[in-house]
């Protein structure tokens, strides 16, 4: 997949982007249910080097790199068997996201962990034929974190923090087809990732705090592009 991370200033002016490949590996298990409903899990890794482009506190360009990993896991519920209009699933699940942006000879490095508790809703289309031969189906997803926990370590210049991160907002598009008869499928999906910036928390240097010194995390943004290649066991 292809991710865009953005971070923005509070007057919506860019801060920084982070962009480049990542690799993603996903399973997920259905288990159906009497009466047509059914149950599934789903767990995800993911990770790659990124590009980043933006500035310092004090105003200069910046330029290195950002190693970020991803996981998560859910358990969604399919309440009905499948309609006319489709399936419609509930979900609920964790997702943590770690940033360590490589420091410079102008800058420091940090270590950022992300941590949330999501809740969501899945709609699935009925079966289509977009060509002779295949068979497929369009997923929309939306999800939202009910907590979201921050960890930023600053590599020795400040102690480290933790407090509350703001909430995320997550929407998913997949189109997905494969042959009919194949166990193989393929898959395009665009995702999109929101959350407004964080309250401001205090900043401590050896366990004394620094006055007038707070720290949040600034409005964000990520958009990735993947290309899925699936196998059904």
């Amino acid at each position: 997949m292809h991710r865009r991370l953005a971070e923005r200033s509070a007057l919506g002016g860019n801060l920084l982007t982070e962009t480049g490949p990542m690799a993603q590996v996903q399973l997920e298990a259905t288990r159906p249910l009497d009466g047509g409903g059914a149950l599934a899990a789903r767990a995800h890794l993911a990770g790659g080097a990124l590009e980043y482009d933006g500035r310092t506190q004090a105003g200069a360009p910046l330029t290195t790199t950002t190693r970020q990993y991803e996981g998560g896991a859910d358990l969604l519920w399919r309440p009905h068997a499948p309609a006319a209009w489709g399936e419609a699933w509930l979900s609920a699940g964790w997702l943590a996201n770690r940033r360590l942006i490589r420091g410079t000879s102008i800058a420091g490095g940090l270590d950022e962990l992300s941590s949330a508790m999501l809740a969501g809703v899945r709609w699935r289309s009925p079966a289509l034929a977009p060509a002779a031969g295949w068979t497929g189906r369009v997923e929309v997803e939306a999800r939202t974190s009910v907590s979201h926990r921050l960890h930023v370590d600053y590599y020795g210049l400040l102690d480290r923090s933790k407090f509350e991160g703001a909430r995320k907002r997550l929407w998913t598009l997949r189109l997905l087809a494969s042959p009919d008869g194949s166990a193989w499928q393929w898959g395009l999906e665009w995702s999109q990732l929101r959350q407004p910036a964080s309250k401001a928390v205090p900043v401590s240097r050896g366990g004394v705090l620094l006055p007038g010194t707070t720290v949040r995390q600034p409005a964000l943004s990520t958009g990735d592009v993947v290309l899925r290649v699936s196998r059904r066991f």
